[in-house]
């Protein structure tokens, strides 16, 4: 799978031209938008690196890659839901209280 890489930022509201006060008043709203949405990026956990801790297996790697190269790999979708709503939950459950 090959992953695109992320594309530019856009311009923010706060550097266009200012027609008028409700512009102003939009380009505030996004100031303040940006700097929270910073600040939550600030607090987001780094998902560990396997590769860094020796759990990395070539070997699975190269067997699921040529399954899927014939074919016969099989994706089970209800695990995939069930590990994510599971991952979902933890993070809800790890969140800080203000």
């Amino acid at each position: 799978m090959k992953i695109n890489p992320p594309a530019p930022p856009t311009t923010p509201l706060a550097t266009a031209p200012k027609a008028s006060a409700a512009a102003a008043a939009g380009a505030d709203a996004a100031e303040r938008a940006k700097e929270a949405a910073l600040k939550s990026a600030a607090r987001v956990r780094v998902m560990p690196n396997p590769a860094a801790n020796g759990e990395f297996d070539a070997e699975r790697v190269a067997a699921i890659r040529e399954d899927i190269r014939a074919g016969r790999y099989q994706i089970n979708p209800e695990g995939i839901a069930d590990g994510l709503l599971a991952s979902v939950r933890d993070l809800i459950d790890s969140k800080p209280t203000p």
